[in-house]
Parts: structure tokens; sequence; C-alpha cells
């Protein structure tokens, strides 16, 4: 694989999360793109979901391929760049991202080779992962998961306890989901638009095996996604992250849902990273 920013990417080795950042980070400034905020606070939960399953299956398009279903749809660019970085885009194609005429748009969508499912509106994601678990599981695929990444704000959609019920009626134990847990629906603090809380509590009380970790450490993400599958029932990860994690101007700051930055702020940004990623190597 070749390098991004003078970072060398080790194929079989989960990358830095600094690293996936900042190929991030030059998407959406290249891209004059939004949804800084939404990108940055999912990318452990990413690295995590594919480091857990067989990427060479994905690519490969096997039908007893792991799914991993992206129902947070707006934050496509820490998934392409997740992607990248586990060797399923290529870089001359994330580099189009958000371009006129490029396969890469702002939401997730199945036309990009490796991507599942298209989602935009959100509460849906979730409900096509569970039924990916179901063909797993009819398929005899013992060993494979459904994965699901979704945000805190989505879990106000009536659709997704709809597939809640569903995945505990079944006792889907190869579906496991991870809640974006960052607090910030939009513009405003996800509580005052429906007050979820305790998120955990709701979970349980459908009947999934639940989880609360730190979304920005990966171990404790690979840990639980590994204590999760097979245990007889559902499971539920509550990551519990920072929205525009490590761009210290967008951090728990709603505007950058939707603001794109400025040559400057872009700067500021990158020279944090690398600097991160110097330290680290």
């Amino acid at each position: 694989m070749t390098s991004i920013e003078g970072v060398k990417l080790v194929p079989g080795v989960l990358p830095d999360p600094a690293c996936v950042r900042l190929t991030i980070l030059k998407m959406l400034h290249r891209g004059k793109a939004g949804h800084l905020g939404s990108n940055m606070s999912v990318v452990e939960m990413l690295i995590g979901m594919y480091g857990a399953v067989d990427v060479a299956k994905v690519k490969n398009g096997a039908p007893d391929r792991s799914r991993i279903l992206v129902s947070k749809g707006h934050c496509a660019a820490a998934v392409y760049g997740t992607m990248h970085h586990f060797g399923l885009l290529p870089e001359e194609t994330i580099d189009t991202y958000f371009m006129d005429g490029s396969a890469l748009a702002g939401h997730v969508s199945h036309v990009v080779p490796g991507v599942e499912h298209s989602t935009g509106a959100l509460g849906h994601g979730i409900n096509v992962a569970v039924g990916c678990a179901i063909g797993l599981r009819n398929l005899g695929a013992k060993d494979s998961l459904s994965l699901a990444l979704l945000g805190d704000g989505e879990l106000q959609e009536g659709s997704v306890w709809e597939a809640v019920m569903l995945a505990s009626h079944l006792k889907l134990d190869n579906f496991i989901g991870l809640v974006d847990n960052n607090r910030i629906s939009s513009i405003t603090s996800t509580h005052k638009v429906i007050d979820l809380r305790p998120i955990d509590r709701r979970f349980s009380a459908f009947g999934f095996a639940v989880e609360t970790v730190d979304g920005h450490s990966l171990a404790e993400i690979s840990q639980a996604i590994a204590r999760l599958r097979g245990r007889g029932r559902p499971g539920m990860i509550i990551c519990e992250t920072i929205k525009g994690k490590d761009v210290a101007f967008a951090e728990n700051e709603a505007i950058w849902h939707y603001k794109t930055m400025t040559d400057q702020q872009y700067e500021e940004a990158r020279n944090r990273l690398i600097a991160k990623i110097e330290v680290a190597l």
C-alpha cells in the first residue's frame, strides 16, 4: 500500500486512529465537505469493526463474509478512509471524495465496492444488518458477524427499535451494534430532542447483552466485540465518544456537523495530527 502524508501503511496491522483521521481530514478539505465532527467521532469504532472481521472475504464479496453496515450514513468520509487503510479502497479513489462525478458522496453508498448498503435517511441500516444476521445464520456461517454502527441521535427513529425487537426475539447472537454516543444530534444536544438516557438500560430491557466502553479506545471496542459474539443473544456496545475528536477547534462543537474547514483550519488540524503520529512513532 501507499503512504498517507508520509505515514506508512502496514498490511495486516490495525491502522493508527490518528493516521485514519489524517486521511479523513485530507478528504474533507479537498472535497470542501462537511460532517467533520460526525466523521471524527467514529474512527476507533470503524477500525474495531473492520479489525474484527475477515477483510479478505469482504473484499472478495464472499457469500459467507461478515457484514458491516453503517447506519449513521453521514460519516461516509470516515468509512471510506478506514476502508482505504484496510486495503479496500485505493488512494486514487478516496482522493475523489465529494467531487463531481465521484462515487464517493457525502453519505455511504452501495455503489462503492465493499459497501453493503446505502444509508442516508437514518434508522435503516440496522434493519438491513439484522436481516444480514438472519441470512448468515441460515447460511450456516458460524464465524461471521453482522455489525452495525449507529448514531445516538439515530436511536430516536422508531425503525431502530423494530429491528432491536426482532433481533432479540430471534436471539441473533451474530449481530452486534455499536452506538456513537457523542451526545450531539445535528446542532443541539441529543437529550434535548428526545432524552433516551440511560441508553444502555434501554437495550438491556429489550434483551440485548450490553457493554459501555471508551469509544476512543480501540482495545476496549475490540475486546467488547470479542466478548459479545456468540453469547446467545444480540449485543450492543455503547461507545462514549467526542464529536470532532482530535480536531481541537471542532471537539464538542455542534456547528461542525455542517461547517467546512478553511485552509488555515485544515493546516492547524493537520499539523496537530501529524505531531500526534510522530509522537506515537
